[in-house]
């Protein structure tokens, strides 16, 4: 299927990760320096980047020109030493970010941390949102699916109730009389997963052609994908095992009814 690339977006967002540390101002240079080094010893820091009280300063001023009068009126620098510290990709998840930030909490010195909670703990929710209704969805459509092809073949079992009946005279066990109804059913369920593939694939295509030529540059930012090549194939098995099922299930039940 197409899809948003959800994870195209979450792995550029996991690039720009940055968790700032705001240091108390009665700290002496020393204490921020062993702040910096305790800091650095944790096993999720990539990269460690200190910025002195007249650094922010320069850089309030450099980057928000329109505020800096205000700034001057004032007689001390309010602005903060502060650490900004890269994490490590491994430790790029919602989860161990939140560990890392309870972590940093606990060293004495340090007034505030900010790594955009708020927005962290909706993206977080967001994706579970995501998860949950996709695994309903599935769920749904795998159980229609083996209930029609369950169907079909019961169809077909009646079709041939004659045959069947004149195999069974014969001596015909009922494996070999299911094998035939089992392919069938494997061949539907494969043929039904190509199908859905190509609709889809030419579905994304035509959504795709229509965000580039959309009007709105937030239409266009988004990145569309269809499912890669490892899940192409596990969604064809995934309908021959359905339909394999769906033949499992009409031919218990109609040979121990017969």
């Amino acid at each position: 299927m197409a899809f948003l690339n959800l994870e195209g977006y979450l792995n550029r967002w996991k690039e720009q990760i940055q968790i700032s540390v705001y240091l108390a101002d009665t700290n002496s240079p020393e204490e921020n320096s062993q702040i910096q080094k305790k800091i650095s010893l944790f096993p999720q820091v990539k990269k460690l980047n200190f910025l002195s009280k007249e650094e922010a300063l320069d850089f309030f001023k450099k980057n928000f020109p329109d505020q800096k009068s205000a700034l001057e009126s004032l007689q001390d620098n309010p602005l903060p030493a502060s650490i900004d510290i890269q994490i490590k990709e491994e430790y790029r998840t919602p989860e161990e970010i939140k560990k890392f930030v309870s972590q940093l909490k606990k060293i004495s010195g340090i007034t505030g941390i900010e790594y955009g909670e708020a927005w962290l703990e909706g993206y977080s929710n967001f994706l579970n949102l995501i998860k949950s209704v996709g695994s309903g969805v599935g769920i749904v459509i795998i159980l229609a699916t083996i209930f029609i092809i369950s169907n079909t073949i019961k169809l077909t079992l009646f079709a041939r109730k004659e045959e069947i009946a004149i195999m069974r005279v014969v001596g015909a066990t009922d494996f070999f009389i299911k094998i035939p109804f089992y392919l069938e059913g494997l061949f539907q369920g494969m043929i039904g997963a190509l199908v859905a593939i190509a609709l889809l694939y030419f579905s994304s295509q035509l959504f795709i052609k229509w965000l580039s030529q959309s009007p709105y540059m937030t239409l266009k930012s988004f990145s569309i994908a269809f499912l890669p090549f490892p899940w192409i194939i596990l969604v064809i098995l995934g309908g021959m095992a359905t339909g394999l099922l769906g033949s499992f299930f009409s031919l218990g039940r109609y040979l121990r009814d017969e």
